[in-house]
């Protein structure tokens, strides 16, 4: 099917589409063809309870810390996501962190992509295999497109498609939101150079396309970066091609920009709603360091972008330096010596006119991603950008080689010389060079090792080059490409048996409550939101959006972490029993007032909490209060939240509360709550207060009240009653209804469209 619609947009071979199928296999093909899991599963078995496992003895050692981001986030959203459509619900609230975040408002779990969508009919554990190949195949084609309509030769267009799937970027970032917004960066280049040269319906439903598979991917500040860069584009094209109809070619480029927002609504509006109730938000906090790097950082920056090998690899070799990278490895254009070197020489004897524009991106990208002054310090400053990370905009470099290769290679097979073989060649002395001259702390052997890896593929190619002509040296160059890149770059994602995705672990089967309940590990067990494959729900985790009120409560029951999850080191704090946390995972003998050890285990114990709250109480005693500041101030002082709780309203005082009862049915975004109160009340209940809940008593809605801070409160009156508890925020409604109804009206402009013809 994705075949089939890119043959709509350019024809191209049957051989070009079977090496476009064969790509993501390079990388993905040993996940795929076992149905192992793909990604870093093995981080999770660092730490107990897994460690513990017998499925621990299935992960040797851990091919890549770097990525720790998805095996916390990523597999336990889509977990979560996957979760809430088997209760029947729409993927709007995810209770397994946090104390209940927002999930498809959250954005980065993606439900509405395709990728997503389709991958819904595959178990979960092999789900992330798939997903990244299909991240990998959009990638290939998306830059196949978009070279294809820059060069003459099929092979060339091949050539910059192989380098940009098998870029160092998009191999690291497969499995994220951010890898699958940037991975069609090249098709939204595209959608604009159609827009400016072929304008009207066609071109638009191209752009809205390119631009819908960004959006949706759930990253905003990537679609914020692709998106400027398609329309740097854009103005570019418009200036060069100088189409006769402007008027049209604008109309075009607004259609396609007006119909991806109204369509991605139902996305876009509780993502927006979500940001400003956000601490990330409301405080202009951003977690990395975004100040101009000085010269020593920007020289060892560029060293480690265009010499990997003297920087050691994830899992194998990591040097630590006082100029560190800016982020690891996250910030890279490295696509491979071979992609470097033809880059080099399509910029030397490419004519066209293009060529300016990607020579621009690659010094820009490089300027973001090293944090170069007058780049970094312009982006400081610009609306979006400023509370961007920017160093990932390093994409663009890696885009701007592979198409400066495409150039190269076409013109070589137009116009074959010794030129390229020169350059080539010429290029390997400088890696040589560079081993010789530049300082390094990895080991000897590995050193060795990345130098020939980058080193034999330039002379082979030169030599190939040297001998063959047309078609049968691009596809030389392309075969050692394939070979230079799956050798430095296809094992920095880890493959492992589908059998060690989050097996039983010893204790976990008393953790089990008829009613709600959280749970909580200590110091560094149970890494959060791994609960989430158990369905249990942990009162930590790692967000890029966290409720403002709830991060406000964190220093009073965990420490912060930086760019990681809060850690609990006291089971003792009044919070956690606030917050309905029961049981928990501590270091064997751990000993925390009021906690109860279940079972003793050689790692690890279990320990219950005699003091936890249910997920809805009836506190004995209510302070009304009317600021934010006095209940966190309250929260702050509390000890016992069953005796007394604050809740804020529009007067103060205190009050005897009830007294009453309550338990709680169901899961995620709907509760069923049943109440007797013996006198009118306020009831508590442990959900993080994000705007959207309802609370609906015989058909009539009840205010909603903060409690304590960061949960929910709503009145009632005496006697027994049935209370509904849903979340379903107002952004999502009307965001679905704006979605649906432009969904039905292009579908019947395009049924009348068909009909004229």
């Amino acid at each position: 099917m994705t075949l089939y619609a890119a043959q709509r947009v350019t024809r191209f071979s049957h051989a070009a589409a079977i090496v476009l199928l064969l790509l993501p296999l390079g990388v993905t093909g040993r996940a795929l063809l076992t149905g192992g899991v793909y990604g870093p599963l093995d981080l999770a078995y660092t730490v107990d309870p897994l460690a513990s496992t017998p499925q621990a003895a299935h992960v040797p050692h851990v091919v890549n810390p770097e990525l720790s981001d998805v095996y916390t986030e990523f597999f336990p959203w889509n977990d979560a996501m996957r979760r809430s459509i088997a209760r029947g619900e729409w993927p709007l609230w995810n209770p397994y962190e946090l104390c209940g975040t927002p999930l498809a408002g959250a954005a980065q779990v993606a439900p509405y992509h395709p990728i997503t969508v389709t991958g819904l009919l595959i178990p979960l554990a092999k789900y992330f295999a798939f997903a990244a190949a299909m991240l990998h195949l959009l990638a290939a084609l998306a830059a196949f497109l978009f070279f294809r309509d820059l060069v003459e030769s099929e092979m060339a267009a091949l050539f910059g498609a192989a380098a940009w799937t098998l870029s160092t970027y998009i191999i690291f970032f497969a499995g994220t939101a951010l890898g699958n917004a940037v991975s069609v960066m090249p098709l939204v280049l595209l959608g604009s150079r159609r827009i400016v040269r072929e304008p009207g319906p066609r071109s638009a439903a191209l752009l809205a396309v390119a631009l819908l598979l960004v959006v949706l991917s759930g990253h905003p500040e990537s679609a914020l970066h692709v998106v400027s860069l398609g329309v740097a584009w854009f103005i570019f094209e418009l200036v060069a091609f100088r189409p006769k109809n402007v008027r049209r070619v604008i109309a075009s480029g607004l259609a396609a920009g007006v119909g991806t927002l109204l369509l991605s609504a139902i996305f876009l509006l509780p993502h927006i709603a979500v940001i400003g109730e956000s601490a990330e938000y409301l405080e202009r906090w951003h977690a990395y360091d975004q100040k101009s790097a000085t010269a020593a950082q920007m020289a060892h920056r560029l060293v480690a972008n265009f010499f990997p090998f003297l920087e050691g690899s994830p899992g194998v070799e990591e040097p630590v330096h006082e100029k560190s990278v800016a982020h690891g490895w996250l910030a890279t254009c490295y696509s491979g010596s071979v992609v470097l070197a033809t880059a080099v020489f399509g910029l030397i004897v490419s004519r066209l006119r293009e060529r300016w524009f990607f020579a621009g991106m690659i010094v820009f990208g490089l300027g973001a991603g090293i944090s170069a002054p007058v780049i970094a310090d312009l982006l400081r400053v610009l609306p979006g950008f400023s509370i961007a990370v920017n160093d990932r905009m390093i994409s663009f470099a890696a885009l701007g080689m592979c198409a400066l290769g495409a150039l190269a290679l076409d013109a070589f097979i137009r116009e074959p010389g010794r030129a390229f073989s020169i350059t080539l060649v010429g290029i390997a002395g400088l890696f040589v060079f560079a081993a010789a001259a530049i300082p390094s702390d990895v080991d000897n052997d590995y050193l060795r090792l990345g130098l020939a890896r980058a080193v034999i593929p330039l002379l082979l190619s030169a030599a190939a080059l040297t001998m063959l002509r047309g078609q049968t040296a691009a596809a030389a160059l392309i075969t050692l490409l394939l070979i230079q890149r799956l050798g430095e770059a296809g094992r920095l994602q880890a493959t492992l048996p589908a059998e060690a995705f989050y097996p039983s672990f010893p204790g976990l089967e008393l953790m089990r409550s008829p009613q709600p309940f959280r749970i909580v590990a200590a110091g560094s067990l149970l890494p959060p939101a791994i609960s989430t494959h158990y369905g249990l729900e942990d009162p930590r985790g790692f967000q890029a959006v966290t409720f403002a009120r709830y991060d406000a409560t964190i220093p009073l029951w965990s420490v912060r972490q930086p760019v990681w999850s809060n850690r609990v080191d006291n089971l003792a704090a009044p919070f956690l029993s606030l917050a309905n946390v029961r049981y928990a995972l501590a270091p064997s003998r751990h000993a925390a007032d009021g906690w109860i050890t279940r079972r003793e285990l050689a790692a690890y114990a279990v320990l219950e909490n005699s003091r936890a709250l249910p997920r809805a109480f009836v506190p004995r005693t209510v302070h009304l209060v009317t600021s934010k500041a006095a209940s966190l101030q309250g929260v702050s002082t509390g000890r016992d939240f069953s005796a007394e709780s604050w809740i804020e309203g529009d007067r103060q005082g205190t009050s005897t509360n009830g007294p009453g009862s309550v338990s709680v049915e169901g899961q995620g975004h709907r509760l069923r709550l049943f109440a007797r109160m013996a006198g009118a009340g306020w009831i508590v209940v442990s959900n993080a207060a994000w705007s959207g809940w309802h609370a609906t008593m015989n058909g009539r809605e009840l205010p909603i009240r903060f409690a304590n801070h960061t949960f929910l409160a709503f009145h009632l009156p005496q006697g027994e009653h049935e209370i509904t508890l849903l979340y379903r925020p107002r952004a999502f409604v009307i965001g679905a209804w704006i979605s649906a109804i432009t969904a039905a009206v292009m579908f019947t402009l395009l049924i009348f469209a068909r009909m004229r013809r």
